[in-house]
């Protein structure tokens, strides 16, 4: 339950010390004590303050966004599940989410090397909201291979339901190598005998079907990603570079929203480079519905 300045000031003694000083000295007590007990109290503290958007502004104002990435350098397991938390609790606000940006590489660490649930619980709260935020810039961090890779590995050893049930950073990747004959059966169903895709066209020119590619993207989104049932509302793409047959192509589907109506984004590449990028809203549904 989020307080008022009112309920505040009437808990608050008439000889009592107000909420801002209080958040100030605990942050003073963390770096002044040298007992990791009373570190990992005043980390506590501040991380149930971070949890009602009318500390924010008293948490800012004494620094304790660098207790909490302090705490996240340290060995101590409970110091970083404070430190993770109140960085998730605070990420809404605009100040707290530039700070926090700009030590993704250090969450991001220690998110990929945890072996506790609990962080690796409120790093993935605190990666969906950054996405949902919807900065550009976090997206190359946040859903690196290596981060990714993380999630899928939490999901096949966690017995924890939290863990399992969410659906922030999800990704598919399937690798595929498009054939001449591949390129002659989607001619012959759809019609499309342009002879850039045929063998009048040398190979090294030779383009596989723009519409194949969105095909294979759409196989990914309603078997896979979000799954069964999806249906495409929208989509936007681009064509970047042509892409050639009998060359690995890397396919990657990466579902950013999980709600009635999703949202994924998706990239083809070659050789590194992007042919094809898109996103789409799906709608998605049980198999039953």
């Amino acid at each position: 339950m989020f307080s008022s300045h009112r309920t505040l000031k009437r808990r608050t003694p008439a000889q009592g010390i107000d909420r801002r000083e209080y958040i100030g000295h605990l942050v003073d007590e963390y770096y002044i004590t040298t007992n990791i007990e009373a570190q990992q109290q005043v980390t506590a503290n501040l991380a149930n303050f971070a949890y009602d958007p009318i500390n924010w502004s008293h948490l800012l104002e004494a620094d304790a966004l660098d207790v909490f990435l302090a705490s996240l350098e340290t060995q101590d397991q409970l110091l970083k599940v404070h430190g993770i938390a109140a960085l998730c609790n605070l990420c809404l606000d605009k100040t707290a989410a530039k700070f926090i940006r700009e030590q993704l590489k250090v969450i991001t660490g220690l998110f990929v090397r945890t072996d506790h649930p609990e962080i690796v619980l409120h790093s993935l709260a605190l990666f969906y909201q950054l996405l949902e935020i919807g900065e550009l810039a976090d997206r190359d961090l946040l859903l690196s291979p290596s981060v990714l890779r993380t999630v899928q590995e939490w999901r096949v050893k966690a017995h924890d339901e939290r863990i399992l049930s969410t659906k922030a950073l999800k990704q598919v990747q399937v690798v595929k190598r498009f054939s001449q004959s591949d390129l002659e059966q989607f001619a012959q169903f759809t019609g499309d005998h342009n002879y850039i895709h045929s063998l009048e066209t040398p190979t090294e020119d030779r383009r596989v079907h723009g519409a194949l590619l969105n095909a294979v993207v759409a196989g990914i989104m309603g078997t896979q990603l979000p799954g069964p049932g999806t249906v495409v509302l929208e989509q936007n793409f681009k064509f970047l570079k042509p892409c050639r047959i009998e060359t690995d192509t890397l396919v990657t589907v990466r579902l950013l929203q999980s709600r009635k109506i999703s949202t994924v984004e998706y990239d083809i590449r070659q050789n590194n480079e992007v042919v094809f990028a898109g996103s789409a809203k799906l709608l998605t549904r049980n198999q039953k519905d």
